[in-house]
């Protein structure tokens, strides 16, 4: 197992945290007309973009299989408001 530092395990306690208080314990894949339980944690905006992992309006739960289709399909994802660049608004 990779070592996580102390600030990185801080950040992953506040993420649940606040993923539990925005979408409970069981949340549902947004993914239109998909009616599975979400594995994942979307970031809408990458944390290489500069992107909050800790900022639920920056996350959409998804499936796995959904999850595999937006990130292999960017294009999409922007399109449906699951992904965006850092200069867009």
């Amino acid at each position: 197992m990779r070592a996580v530092s102390k600030k990185r395990q801080r950040l992953n306690r506040i993420r649940r945290r606040n993923l539990l208080a925005a979408f409970g314990p069981d949340p549902m894949c947004v993914f239109p007309n998909c009616s599975r339980h979400a594995d994942d944690a979307h970031e809408i905006l990458s944390r290489a973009r500069g992107g909050s992992i800790t900022d639920p309006a920056n996350i959409a739960p998804l499936c796995r299989s959904h999850h595999d289709y937006i990130t292999t399909n960017p294009e999409v994802a922007e399109a449906m408001g699951l992904s965006r660049s850092a200069g867009a608004a």
